[in-house]
């Protein structure tokens, strides 16, 4: 086992697309346990019952799968959270919402979740006194929340302008002033100068730290792959421009995963070594490292072959012959983790924009 991790490293479903089938997640869960993570959030957009939902009780079979889910991460050593997005509760911030909140997260922590992550990203910011209205409700939940930790992803959770142009312009000095309103032990997620960030730099965590009057628990959009662009792409290797952020400048790293959750464990195996400040190991050696740990020797060829490929070039940059072919080489191996690789290059994966909706 892996003991030695600096930054305490996490694993957040956090992406568009279809959820992780439970079995997938709940083996990845046991898997990130033996490597050192630290902890797992379940918070994929598509459960309904954490989002546009979000009032109603769960359903039993919800239930059942938040504690199987809570059981596996606590047997393997991580702490368990759930993304709640209780989208536009600021529109009717009532006695009856704050009610309903109150139940929804005792439901929560009764399923196991000791983490919380209150989640009001794709919400329209165009609401009178923004922060102050959400730190009032952050407020709120943290005086009602049972568990051992709360996280917050504010609404503008990057300088990034997508936000603005998405969600429309953010308030002056927003994240300034929603953090002075929290209390000190409430993180709050950050995904860096861009939603997608292609470099962290310190100096950038650095600046968000003096803002924030705390260290960023970073959301790395990597190696998520759910958009129309990044859905093309499979990517394998360890992120670049991470490594100075290893050494005590984050309050955590949390990595959004691929839709495809064999083929996640790769970067995820290799995002260890990072946390580990081994910074003289090459991407292509973080790679091999990662393949041998947990993909099977056969397919593991395979992946060192056209791992490039895939990664930088992509569906669209390979003709339909070599399509074909590798599909073919991918499909003929039983293991997880080609068989996703042979489905993604028929386009099971292929992007599909009705789940940007609740």
């Amino acid at each position: 086992m892996i003991n030695s991790v600096r930054t305490p490293l996490w694993l957040i479903e956090g992406f568009y697309g279809p959820p992780w089938p439970d079995a997938a997640r709940l083996a990845n869960y046991r898997l990130i346990g033996t490597w050192g993570y630290e902890g797992a959030i379940y918070a994929p957009k598509a459960d309904r019952s954490l989002r546009g939902e979000w009032r109603r009780p769960f359903r039993p079979e919800e239930h059942l799968r938040l504690r199987d889910m809570a059981s596996t991460a606590t047997a393997s050593g991580l702490k368990f959270g759930v993304g709640f997005s209780p989208l536009n509760v600021w529109h009717d911030w009532s006695g009856e919402t704050r009610n309903q909140l109150t139940v929804k997260l005792a439901d929560l922590h009764g399923c196991g979740c000791e983490v919380l992550s209150l989640q009001f990203d794709d919400m329209h910011g165009a609401v009178p006194h923004l922060a102050r209205l959400q730190a009032e409700i952050i407020t709120f939940v943290y005086e009602h929340w049972h568990g051992s930790r709360l996280i917050i992803c504010p609404t503008y959770y990057s300088d990034d302008p997508i936000l603005a142009a998405v969600f429309g312009d953010p308030p002056a000095n927003y994240l300034e002033d929603l953090a002075d309103d929290l209390p000190a032990d409430v993180d709050i997620f950050w995904t860096g100068p861009k939603v997608i960030s292609n470099v962290i730099a310190q100096e950038h965590i650095c600046d968000v730290t003096a803002r924030m009057g705390r260290r960023p628990f970073l959301w790395d959009n990597y190696p998520v792959n759910d958009g129309a662009r990044t859905s093309r792409h499979l990517f394998l290797y360890a992120p670049q421009g991470r490594e100075l952020l290893m050494t005590g400048q984050l309050a955590g790293y949390a990595a959004n995963p691929m839709l495809q959750p064999h083929l996640s464990q790769i970067p995820l195996r290799a995002m260890v070594e990072l946390a580990q400040d081994r910074q003289s190991r090459s991407s292509e050696d973080l790679l091999k490292l990662a393949l041998c740990d947990c993909v099977d020797s056969s397919a593991a060829r395979l992946l060192v072959r056209y791992a490039e490929d895939f990664t930088l070039s992509g569906l669209d940059g390979l003709a339909a012959e070599e399509l074909a072919r590798i599909s073919e080489a991918f499909g003929r191996l039983g293991d997880p983790h080609a068989k996703e690789v042979a489905q993604w290059l028929t386009g099971d994966y292929a992007f599909d924009p009705a789940y940007l909706t609740d």
